[in-house]
């Protein structure tokens, strides 16, 4: 019986990961809002009633593909950190990892990190409340932190760890929205943005 079990798991693995591949182009597409299960299903050729089987609603589907983004940069960051030379030099590098993923992946980094959505307010941010994405923020302003003076407080630390995460995703959003804009050289631009951005402030 237990045989049987992981062979169902195993094949309806690909279709987990259909809906997921689709829901993330259609959100990245059309916004939040603007998508349901029934479009989903109807892109993908299914019935609703086969989503459901693995996501209870859109709000469950849409929490899993940003969780997967921030799985996916807090594993980059935390490699970073284990393998830097100072934590000046972790900072940049994390920073230009957030704009290679999202170039890499701009659908993934849409919804991770673009994305106007009902689910963001006071009390419910799949962004601050979620595990892995506070996580991620607390890895980058702790990093900020150990390049700070140590006579910098609480709020000098807060506004330069968000100065320079503005930087990195200001910049990506750009690339991402205007792909065709003659931006010139993206190594060099990254470098550029990120390191005037760390090295004015820290």
């Amino acid at each position: 019986m237990g045989t049987n079990t992981k062979t169902i798991e195993m094949s309806q693995q690909p279709l987990r990961m259909l809906i997921l591949d689709a829901a993330r182009q259609l959100f990245a597409q059309h916004g939040y809002a603007q998508v349901s299960m029934r479009k989903l299903a109807t892109t993908i050729g299914y019935s609703p009633t086969t989503i459901y089987h693995h996501f209870k609603d859109k709000k469950e589907l849409f929490l899993c593909l940003t969780e997967e983004t921030y799985r996916d940069f807090l594993q980059a960051i935390n490699s970073i950190i284990t393998a830097a030379n100072s934590p000046k030099d972790a900072l940049k590098k994390i920073l230009y990892t957030l704009v290679d993923m999202g170039l890499e992946n701009p659908n993934a980094y849409r919804v991770g990190f673009m994305m106007e959505s009902d689910l963001i307010n006071d009390n419910n941010s799949h962004f601050q409340h979620n595990p892995l994405g506070k996580t991620m923020y607390n890895r980058i302003n702790h990093c900020v932190k150990e390049c700070m003076p140590k006579t910098a407080d609480d709020e000098d630390i807060l506004v330069t760890a968000h100065a320079v995460m503005a930087a990195a995703h200001g910049l990506t959003s750009l690339l991402i929205t205007y792909p065709s804009f003659e931006w010139g050289p993206i190594d060099k631009l990254k470098k550029q943005a990120i390191d005037s951005a760390v090295d004015a402030i820290i």
